[in-house]
């Protein structure tokens, strides 16, 4: 199976379109503080001619230069929702790639469900105001006066991965249904994930609601759309029915986290409309970015994959992928 994968792997590599492999620009980067009830930091990457400085971040080296002048627009604009307990830079090279071919990549920290404020995971903290945050991002960006003539504001995507890619769906019109929680865990209780003994005991194996009557907003400015791994849960048939916009998904061939079968399987299966679709090598962390040094202890599991798998080379894939994708379809 493994070896099938590669061989489709492969072929796509070579049939990458020759505009997504030639960069017009470098990679710009600014810091904004998004004010929403609580005020929550976000990061831009956005396309310059100006030489790049690299710098660090975490575990991460940072390909961008801070506060660049911006090169002349109209550029479309990508939201990028990182997992839970994840942050901005968890796929800085992939915002780094699209900023250096013309886009503007958006990248709100969802705190309450980050890495240094995840206490709102498993409530409508996460469920709900992940996507007020991304809605707070998009406004935020569109009203910045840096960015007044940089953005084309009709060609707007989203990516999001993991809980991202809850985010991402109930974003351009799927609507999460919390009773499916419930339901899932009593049908798949080995799922480690979404069903443990914490979760059930003290939740019912639904969402906590915190926030009584707390609304979704409604979104419509976003176009096309990629998922990867997305949490999904929460989705069925009837709740995916409003996706209408252009959808990629990707899945890692052995997720053992956010299992393809409950999650990426059905949201493929249930979409009224068949998706472009792309299984890569690896677990479900393959999907973040390759650390630029040696990760803390604390953080080695997620770097760490199974012999055979190229975590560097998926994701230079990708990033073609991606900047072909939204070429196409925004």
């Amino acid at each position: 199976m493994h070896r099938i994968l590669f061989i489709v792997f492969l072929i796509v590599v070579c049939n990458v379109p020759a505009q997504a492999q030639n960069a017009s620009f470098h990679a710009g980067f600014l810091r904004m503080t998004v004010s929403y009830e609580q005020p929550f930091p976000m990061a831009v990457w956005y396309p310059t001619h100006a030489t790049e400085k690299p710098w660090k971040a975490g575990h991460y080296r940072i390909e961008a230069t801070p506060n660049a002048p911006m090169a002349a627009g109209p550029f479309p604009v990508l939201l990028f929702s990182h997992g839970s307990g994840g942050s901005e830079f968890g796929h800085h090279d992939w915002a780094e790639f699209l900023a250096r071919h013309g886009f503007i990549v958006v990248a709100p920290r969802h705190l309450g469900d980050s890495f240094d404020q995840p206490e709102g995971r498993g409530s409508d903290i996460q469920l709900i105001g992940r996507l007020w945050q991304v809605k707070k991002a998009l406004d935020a960006v569109l009203a910045d006066h840096r960015f007044a003539t940089a953005i084309d504001a009709g060609r707007i995507g989203m990516i999001g991965f993991s809980a991202g890619g809850y985010t991402t769906l109930a974003s351009i019109g799927a609507k999460p249904n919390f009773d499916l929680w419930e339901a899932h865990c009593k049908t798949h209780p080995d799922d480690s994930e979404f069903c443990p003994m914490l979760l059930a005991s003290l939740f019912s194996s639904r969402p906590l609601i915190t926030r009584p009557g707390w609304k979704m907003p409604h979104e419509t400015r976003i176009k096309a759309a990629v998922v990867m791994a997305p949490a999904a849960i929460l989705y069925d048939a009837a709740s995916l029915s409003g996706i209408t916009v252009p959808l990629r998904v990707y899945r890692a061939a052995d997720d053992h986290r956010v299992r393809n079968a409950w999650n990426a399987d059905m949201v493929i299966a249930g979409l009224p409309v068949s998706p472009e679709q792309m299984t890569v090598p690896g677990d479900h962390y393959v999907f973040l970015a390759p650390p630029s040094g040696s990760p803390t202890p604390k953080m080695q599991a997620l770097f760490e994959d199974k012999p055979g798998v190229d975590r560097v080379a998926i994701h230079k894939q990708i990033a073609k992928e991606l900047v072909d994708y939204f070429n196409r379809r925004l």
